[in-house]
């Protein structure tokens, strides 16, 4: 319930209730609300005959304070309903209280509810008349013009049963609270109750609750699990979206809780310390850089300074960057009000288009860049259209973890998955990434592949740094730039080369010697296996072949030459010759000692050592102790 102070509020709930929901001494004493009240009922629908069917809806109200000292307690609870029941005394009429909780209630979007016309017992039938038509004029400017207006009287009891039947449709007509796997409980009171430990309680949003759940306590990191669950003051073991909910939670102290946190679960929620979001300002309120604001979001409220993106102050409807002093559990498609903190006055309200935007943009070129992006994700909101959502929020940073995505914009982990497929996006691990974002990339690998091949022709491969420097030269962040490589080598875009000397290529590279680097190939791996167990120096060898460095290194990617040593190396078949003499050996002795194999090998002990560790290494030996045997 909103409206000004002393028009009935409470009086009305309790009418409709039968509980009291000024819960404070201090408040029944004076007869005036301070702080957030709480009251239900099952509320009948009144048959033909007036008396009451089977047909009911359990209501829970939460009584908001009218006075203008108690509009920040107000907000506290006005931030996680969508339904208001608003009051106007037909005695005073509308008031400035009544223009404020107005304001609020369309800031934050409220669009469905009734307007009570309470103490009609206290006027004539003209004075209601009047009241009605005043009343019609202050909602046809906001969202809340279509709502019906009732006179009630909480004393005679007139006109309450039409207001429940008005009540109970409006309930009935109001699409099902969202429920999209990712439930966030703004708390507006926490306390300890004896044998039973901290307890808060709040309006539950965007998905149920069950006993046991692990939750987390935002902003901050405090972990604990529920240990009871009431709903409506009866013990439960879930509930669903949209209820009153009270949580006995376990592993968190009362003092680490407080109104304006917001439990949720672990993971699914970021504190958020930067939004840009689209605006609106009240006439007469410019919202600009100028002075400190009040952010009031669900229950919780932060000092913030906000900075419009076109530069001048907001008059009418914009789009600003806001700064908080301390995090809160934010997600695009929350709505805030903004209040100015020197003369407490609320300024206007928004639409939280993006929890994790980039950098503050510079310059006017990026800013009109920007503010398109956000007239985007706005329009995309208006739709309910989360599925468009992601595409933006991924398409203008090239790439997002998919969590942090799924966090930014509302969604479970499992809801974004399904939607990331259905868009397309490419799966990089622990991102996903623009279509078009990652073809960029990979063009940037694949142009730098073929330039290093154009200019390295006798390398068989590309260093696997090429093509990471150029992934994220194109763009692609240096954490993703190795699951881009793989996921091109998946797709068979370039292709991984192993061994000597590892690195990647395009599919259609591969070594082609002219007659004079062919020459020097044969005349190289002539020189080096002539005598296979006594080679030359291999600098000697290349330089008396004419072969270059980079024909040596494609011998070694080739596996037609093994280096076994920074000036020794052996042809492929001195391998093979070697381990043929072994096995004979071993086959009439036993397994061989280092020394004994140099004798079989009529050769070194420094050429024996190096080749005996290359056939370890290849595993077609295997050394047990001081003996090696043949493997296979």
């Amino acid at each position: 319930t909103a409206g000004h102070v002393d028009h009935g509020k409470s009086t009305l709930v309790k009418a409709l209730t039968g509980m009291e929901p000024d819960r404070l001494v201090e408040e029944q004493r004076r007869g005036l609300t301070i702080d957030l009240g709480f009251a239900w009922a099952d509320l009948p629908r009144s048959g033909p005959t007036g008396r009451p069917d089977r047909d009911q809806e359990t209501v829970a109200f939460v009584d908001l304070p009218g006075h203008e000292r108690f509009v920040g307690t107000m907000l506290a609870g006005a931030g996680a309903v969508d339904l208001a029941l608003f009051v106007v005394a037909a005695d005073e009429g509308w008031m400035p209280q009544s223009t404020e909780h107005l304001d609020i209630l369309d800031l934050l979007g409220v669009s469905r509810g009734l307007v009570a016309l309470t103490k009609a017992d206290t006027v004539d039938d003209e004075t209601i008349e009047v009241a009605i038509e005043l009343v019609r004029e202050q909602l046809d400017r906001t969202a809340m013009a279509a709502v019906d207006i009732i006179p009630v009287s909480a004393v005679t009891g007139d006109g309450l049963n039409r207001l429940v039947e008005a009540l109970l449709d409006v309930l009935r007509t109001a699409p099902p609270p969202e429920d999209r796997g990712r439930p966030r409980l703004w708390v507006d009171r926490a306390f300890s109750v004896k044998g039973a430990g901290t307890v808060v309680t709040g309006t539950l949003g965007g998905g149920p609750l069950r006993l046991g759940d692990e939750l987390t306590v935002m902003p901050g990191r405090r972990g604990g699990r529920i240990r009871g669950l009431q709903a409506l003051k009866a013990a439960v073991t879930e509930v669903a979206a949209g209820s009153r909910v009270a949580v006995n939670l376990s592993g968190i102290d009362r003092g680490e809780v407080r109104r304006g946190d917001a439990l949720g679960r672990a993971g699914q929620w970021h504190g958020v310390e930067t939004l840009e979001a689209a605006v609106r300002a009240l006439p007469g309120q410019p919202i600009g850089r100028r002075g400190a604001w009040h952010l009031h979001a669900g229950s919780g409220e932060r000092l913030v300074r906000v900075y419009p993106l076109r530069g001048a102050a907001v008059t009418g409807e914009g789009f600003v960057r806001v700064e908080l002093d301390r995090a809160l559990a934010l997600t695009a498609g929350d709505r805030f009000v903004l209040r100015e903190a020197g003369r407490e006055a609320t300024a206007g309200g928004g639409l939280v288009l993006d929890s994790d935007p980039p950098r503050r943009v510079r310059g006017s070129a990026q800013r009109r860049e920007r503010v398109e992006q956000l007239a985007a994700r706005r329009a995309a909101l208006d739709a309910g259209d989360r599925h468009a959502l992601l595409g933006l929020h991924v398409r203008e940073r090239g790439a997002a973890p998919l969590a942090h995505a799924a966090a930014a914009i509302g969604l479970s982990l499992d809801a974004a998955a399904r939607i990331a497929k259905n868009l397309g996006l490419v799966d990089l691990g622990p991102a996903v990434a623009d279509p078009a974002a990652a073809e960029r990339w990979a063009g940037g690998v694949l142009a730098a592949l073929a330039a290093h091949h154009a200019t390295h022709p006798l390398d068989r491969a590309a260093p696997r740094d090429v093509a990471v420097r150029a992934a994220e030269a194109a763009g692609c962040p240096a954490p993703l730039s190795a699951p881009l490589l793989d996921r091109l080598i998946a797709e068979d875009r370039i292709v991984p080369e192993h061994g000597t000397v590892s690195g990647v290529r395009t599919p259609e590279h591969a070594v082609r010697l002219d007659p004079q680097q062919a020459a020097a190939r044969q005349a190289l791996l002539a020189a080096v296996g002539r005598e296979p167990f006594a080679p030359p120096a291999l600098s000697a060898a290349t330089e008396r072949a004419g072969a270059p460095p980079a024909l040596v290194r494609e011998l070694e990617a080739s596996g037609a030459l093994v280096r076994l040593g920074p000036d020794l190396a052996v042809t492929a078949g001195t391998l093979d010759l070697a381990v043929e003499r072994l096995r004979e050996a071993v086959a009439a002795e036993g397994p061989l000692t280092a020394a004994r194999a140099k004798e079989v090998l009529g050769t070194t002990r420094k050429f024996a050592l190096p080749l005996l560790e290359e056939l370890d290494r290849r595993g077609r030996t295997r050394r047990r102790g001081d003996l090696r045997e043949i493997v296979g």
